[in-house]
């Protein structure tokens, strides 16, 4: 018998957010915007269709982590309001923990440059 993951379609949505995530760790928020205009403009079968609140989720909070404030309040001005009001909704709860994991990260380099 072949096990059930043989049979997936390769998930749209993990390798939009591994794409990001790399664009992120670059800096690159050109590349970004690129891909993400790419991918809202592609049409995907219902079935495979990316998970857009999925991607929203882990790029934002990945580049907050990261302390790319530039990139985080791109996606919070220009992605977000293209999203539903139901996952606006949803979503709405990551801001303030974005906004923490910015102040995390400017406080940690600051620490740093004082070594």
């Amino acid at each position: 018998m072949i096990p059930q993951e043989s049979y997936r379609m390769p998930d749209i949505s993990a390798q939009v957010v591994q794409e990001c995530k790399q664009y992120i760790e670059e800096g690159n928020i050109v590349a970004l915007r690129e891909l993400c205009h790419e991918v809202l403009q592609s049409t995907y079968p219902s079935y495979a269709a990316p998970d857009w609140p999925y991607i929203f989720h882990r790029v934002y909070l990945h580049a907050c982590l990261k302390g790319k404030k530039d990139i985080a309040d791109w996606m919070a001005t220009d992605v977000y309001p293209l999203l539903d009001g139901i996952q606006q909704v949803a979503l709405r709860q990551i801001f303030p923990y974005g906004r923490l994991l910015l102040a995390r990260h400017a406080k940690y380099l600051a620490a740093r440059a004082n070594l």
